[in-house]
């Protein structure tokens, strides 16, 4: 429960008609003060101003990508508790929203222009087989945070995001970032962070998620088990790291080591143990599935015996 003092500075952050509009909007995704700005017709200075009142308050959050700041509703929290409440009272049908959020339609196309071609049928076809092959391992499992790392986020999130409270998808382009953003956002899943991002420096704290999925990233890696070490990083204690990888690239990498053995060598020397690990065709592709949690000491020893 919040004291008396922080309740009454959180209403009067809200208490204004071009901040209400703006927690309105960004309540359904992410958004850069540019692209803010197209939505709620005012100066740049004038939204930045409104948004410092508004994370003052903890009713947002932001975040830097490259020359870019975002900021979105926090996905859960007390913050989004309030900001939750106050939208439902209003009617849907409000004149203002339903502008407000035509212009957001025009700035989602305008991102999905920007980002280019939607991939080609056989990559979307490949990642609804990821979806598949990791929806079954979360099997009926709560998942309350998710960070994706991998080729397809748009695709695989939006196959997987009702499964958790909070998701955050990382991919190294940031056309293919934005493309994540406008499709997900469009279909209402505003509790997906989207981020540009490397494997082996991701800008979050350590201990922070539920599940960490790795997608066909690790091969093309020049130091695999530094990713696999960051990825770790994000894990809680009782957290589950799935890796999806190309079997058929492993082997070629390391020719003189079965690619279980070689992922399986990765995850240990990243301070992980496997608990499982199995080749499976997909789509005409040879893919390897593997989970893995932080390794206990007794795990640990195990694995040095094993060796």
């Amino acid at each position: 429960m919040a004291s008396f003092d922080t309740v009454l500075n959180d209403l009067r952050a809200v208490a204004e008609s071009s901040r209400l509009r703006l927690l309105a909007v960004l309540a359904d995704g992410e958004f850069s003060v540019t692209e803010l700005t197209e939505v709620v017709g005012q100066s740049q200075p004038r939204v930045s101003r409104h948004l410092k009142l508004l994370c003052d308050a903890g009713l947002l959050e932001k975040f830097r990508e490259q020359h870019w700041v975002y900021y979105r509703v926090p996905a859960d929290g007390s913050g989004r508790e309030l900001v939750t409440s106050l939208l439902s009272r209003i009617d849907e049908a409000d004149a203002t929203l339903q502008a407000d959020r035509l212009r957001v339609e025009q700035v989602l196309e305008t991102r999905r222009a920007a980002a280019g071609a939607p991939p080609v049928r056989a990559e979307a076809s490949t990642a609804a087989e990821i979806v598949t092959l990791v929806g079954d391992e979360f099997g009926d499992r709560e998942r309350g945070t998710l960070f994706y790392f991998g080729q397809s986020p748009t695709e695989v999130l939006a196959g997987l995001a009702s499964r958790a409270r909070r998701v955050v998808g990382m991919h190294g382009s940031r056309n293919e970032i934005q493309r994540a953003r406008a499709v997900l956002h469009s279909r209402g899943l505003s509790h997906c962070v989207l981020q540009q991002g490397e494997l082996r420096n991701l800008p979050h704290p350590g201990a922070e998620f539920d599940t960490v999925v790795v997608d066909r990233a690790l091969a093309a890696e020049a130091r695999p088990v530094e990713a696999l070490r960051e990825a770790a990083r994000l894990l809680r204690p009782d957290g589950e790291l799935l890796v999806v990888e190309d079997y058929d690239a492993l082997a070629r990498l390391t020719e003189a080591s079965n690619p279980l053995h070689t992922l399986r060598a990765w995850a240990a020397d990243a301070g992980l143990a496997c608990t499982r690990l199995r080749p499976v065709d997909v789509d005409g592709l040879h893919l390897l599935l593997g989970v893995a949690h932080v390794a206990t000491a007794a795990a640990k020893n195990d694995q040095s015996a094993a060796a």
